[in-house]
C-alpha cells in the first residue's frame, strides 16, 4: 500500500458509537488490529466489537500451526 495514498484517506473513515446507532443487532465489526484511527475506543464496549475475539482466535490458530509445523 502506498503510504501517501493511505495518509490521504487516513482520517476519512472512522467507526464510532454515533455511526452504530442504526445498525442491525447482528452487525459485527472485525479488524486485524492494531487500530490506528479507524475505530473509536468507545466502540470496544458495544456488542458489535468482535475484533478482540478475532485477535484471540487468531492467536490459537497460530499456536496450532506452530505446533503442527514443529512436529508436535
Amino acid at each position: 500500500v502506498d503510504e501517501m495514498e493511505y495518509e490521504k484517506v487516513r482520517k476519512s473513515y472512522r467507526i464510532d458509537r454515533n455511526l452504530l446507532r442504526n445498525v442491525k443487532d447482528n452487525f459485527i465489526i472485525m479488524h486485524p488490529l492494531p487500530r490506528v484511527d479507524e475505530i473509536s475506543p468507545a466502540v470496544d464496549s458495544t456488542k458489535h466489537a468482535w475484533y478482540f475475539t478475532q485477535a484471540k482466535n487468531g492467536l490459537y490458530v497460530r499456536q496450532a500451526l506452530m505446533y503442527m509445523i514443529l512436529g508436535g
